[in-house]
């Protein structure tokens, strides 16, 4: 997604064994996502797609503790970041407060429940430019899921 195509940003991270490839394929059955594409830089891979306005950009470093060295928000001992972002092309209703009931809880949560790791939402990035810290922190289910 274009990055002025962008409403907003949701970013969360946890901490997990699997690969890149691993994690995506998980995460794509579990939230019924296309499939994602992948590509990589010197210092971290990542896969993304875009579904229904929202693009998941899913990134893993490397080197741990790069996730925190690049974001303090991060806590230090996660090695995947997880971005949901927004598109304009969304309808108005799917705005911050939106995200912040419904799509960082179902995705948050979703996650955890997968994985059975913790998933910290830490930052909201509103129009390109003003972020906003969050203390989230999605515990994984006690029920079979």
């Amino acid at each position: 997604m274009e990055f002025d195509q962008i409403r907003f940003m949701e970013h969360l991270a946890l901490d997990c064994r699997l690969s890149l490839h691993n994690f995506c394929e998980a995460m794509q059955r579990r939230f019924e996502l296309p499939t994602f594409e992948f590509d990589a830089e010197n210092e971290t891979a990542w896969g993304l797609v875009e579904h229904k306005g929202i693009e998941y950009n899913v990134s893993r470093p490397y080197k741990r503790g790069t996730l925190h060295e690049w974001d303090d928000s991060v806590p230090e001992d996660c090695n995947f970041g997880v971005i949901l972002m927004v598109s304009r092309e969304c309808p108005p209703s799917q705005n911050p407060d939106w995200s912040l009931a419904d799509l960082v809880p179902n995705i948050s949560q979703g996650l955890a429940n997968l994985f059975r790791c913790r998933v910290y939402h830490h930052r909201t990035r509103i129009n390109g430019s003003s972020d906003v810290l969050r203390t989230g922190i999605f515990e994984p289910s006690t029920e079979r899921v």
